[in-house]
């Protein structure tokens, strides 16, 4: 991301097939803010030379996303050497990012796995196996009388 400004936001490179409500998701999901509005820029591939060989340049989407409040801290190493806190303080910054982050995805990962447990059928029991096994072998048997 680039292009910090405060009255116009914050600018992303976005997938092409991403849409605005996916990208305001995305956004107060990682950075843990709230957005108030997100712009989209297109930019379609265009035809390039280089010597003799043609082609088309990428396309290329860019998400433009104003907060609500607050703001996004991208740098957490400049910021805190800025209010001259000591090594281990920038650690526990950018660790506590990650961490809310990881906590977030991995009680999403949960939610989806007691979501299969619960779609799963119930086991055979194990007198239906038997009874496939028995017929299965009186088959065998009969096929091989013939």
């Amino acid at each position: 991301s680039s292009g910090i400004n405060a009255e116009y936001g914050y600018t992303f490179a976005v997938d092409p097939r991403t849409n605005k409500a996916e990208v305001k998701k995305a956004v107060e999901f990682i950075f843990d803010v709230k957005v108030e509005k997100v712009n989209i820029i297109r930019k379609d591939k265009q035809k390039a030379k280089l010597g003799r060989s043609e082609g088309f340049t990428n396309i290329i989407k860019k998400a433009i996303v104003k907060l609500a409040k607050g703001e996004i801290n991208i740098y957490p190493d400049e910021v805190s050497e800025a209010s001259n806190k000591t090594s281990k303080n920038e650690e526990k910054v950018m660790s506590e990012a990650e961490k809310r982050a990881a906590e977030k995805i991995a009680s999403k990962a949960k939610e989806k796995a007691k979501e299969k447990e619960s779609k799963k059928p119930e086991p055979k029991k194990e007198e239906s196996k038997e009874k496939e096994q028995k017929n299965n072998s009186e088959n065998f048997k009969k096929t091989e009388e013939k």
